[in-house]
């Protein structure tokens, strides 16, 4: 009685979860298609697929002057941008010949991975968390980062990569190895750099496995039953989908030569002593920010003094990325008292394994073999940085108090620097002598 008691309470916490979650990512979801069609291009898509490409003329925000162009050639049955894995763009085809050749096919697909990443990342911390309350307030940390939002709204390839990549790290904790490791399978398919989102689930794999199994025998025999499932699998599905495009398009003989022409692709992509580049640690230092990135600014001067931006696609720091190193410390410390207590650290291993492979390896990168890294980079670690810090900052007056202030700067943040601002709005700033 009591078990089917706690089974029915469980059941009903997770309708509940699901609930708010799917409100939160309606609420995402209706501001990403309200901006969609801005900005909207005045010149015709003939004149915005070879170089040069006027990217504001042509309607396209920041890396869609190399996207959408490519996805036109694509279109007309020629390989295109052969440096990237094809499936983010196939979904920008296939938006294009629902909604056509505008902003609305560009994106809206994109825009659709964009806010499931938000519901995703609340199953995801409920799988590691069982807080209700942490799970709805990550998702909403998530929700409203601003930059996370702009990168999601407009057609690249990291929204589509990110939401299979919480997919599969998602379906790996609720232990569906095969379909996890399709997911991440997917993601590989979309942006080759979620490799470092598997590379953190293997290595927490195998923590797990040392800490629970009696031998090394069946430690190693646990990890490789994982890595047959999960990594096998996303590695045939990566080279299935590579050489189904290539034998589409003829591109390469072989999904392997293709793989090895990405792989060499993206390691000549080195910066020499003169080059500006945001390393690593600016995108997450609050005193030493990396300048705000203008994806796509318009601007409108009112008088010799006064001017506003009605479109103002932003890259930034948030408050929620200022939190990545009091999270890191945090994980570190909880991770060893509850090891010494005699409890596994499911979310502060979890959480370490993702910063390492999917922020701190940029630090090497950068510094040591000058690969050239963007701070846009960092959208990979957002989602576990709002999963850990709502968790960390549960359970004492204190410290909720400033869980709940960190969420409503993201809300500033993100109402203050919303993409594109309706006139009221823009009014009501300039009146109270704010930038606008």
């Amino acid at each position: 009685m009591v078990r089917k008691l706690r089974r029915w309470l469980s059941i009903r916490s997770e309708r509940r979860l699901k609930a708010w979650l799917i409100g939160i990512t309606l609420i995402i979801l209706v501001f990403k298609l309200l901006i969609i069609p801005h900005p909207w291009p005045e010149l015709t898509p003939e004149s915005c697929t070879s170089p040069p490409i006027d990217g504001a003329r042509c309607g396209l925000i920041f890396d869609e002057a190399h996207y959408i162009p490519a996805v036109r050639k694509m279109l007309n049955g020629e390989a295109a941008n052969n440096e990237h894995p094809p499936l983010s763009k196939v979904l920008m085809m296939l938006g294009i010949m629902i909604f056509g050749d505008n902003p609305y096919g560009w994106r809206t697909l994109i825009t659709i991975c964009g806010a499931a990443s938000v519901y995703l990342i609340g199953l995801l911390a409920y799988a590691l968390t069982k807080s209700f309350r942490a799970s709805v307030i990550a998702a909403a940390l998530l929700g409203f980062d601003i930059t996370s939002f702009n990168l999601s709204s407009i057609a690249m390839l990291d929204s589509p990569a990110l939401a299979f990549s919480l997919l599969g790290a998602y379906l790996y904790l609720r232990r569906k190895l095969i379909l996890s490791g399709f997911s991440l399978g997917l993601a590989l398919l979309s942006k080759l750099s979620t490799a470092f989102i598997l590379l953190a689930i293997l290595l927490y794999d195998l923590a797990r496995a040392s800490y629970e199994r009696a031998s090394f025998r069946e430690v190693m025999g646990s990890w490789v039953n994982v890595i047959e499932r999960v990594c096998f699998t996303s590695v045939i599905i990566l080279i299935v989908g590579l050489a189904t495009y290539d034998y589409a398009y003829g591109a390469f003989q072989t999904p392997f030569e293709h793989l090895d022409f990405i792989l060499n692709y993206h390691s000549m992509l080195t910066f020499s002593e003169n080059d500006i580049v945001d390393m690593p640690l600016s995108w997450t230092n609050p005193v030493f920010q990396f300048p705000r990135a203008s994806y796509f600014v318009v601007s409108v001067q009112v008088d010799s003094l006064k001017a506003y931006h009605p479109i103002a696609y932003y890259g930034m720091q948030t408050p929620l990325w200022w939190m990545t190193w009091i999270v890191f410390v945090f994980a570190i410390y909880l991770a060893c008292a509850k090891i010494r207590a005699g409890e596994f650290p499911d979310l502060e291993l979890f959480t370490l394994c993702w910063l390492f492979t999917n922020y701190l390896i940029y630090f090497p990168l950068a510094h040591i073999l000058h690969r050239w890294v963007y701070s846009f980079y960092f959208y990979n670690s957002v989602p576990i940085i709002a999963v850990a810090i709502s968790k960390l900052l549960e359970g004492e007056k204190g410290s909720e108090i400033i869980l709940y202030f960190l969420l409503a700067g993201q809300l500033c943040f993100f109402l203050y620097f919303f993409p594109v601002k309706p006139q009221w709005f823009i009014d009501f700033l300039l009146w109270l002598n704010l930038p606008a």
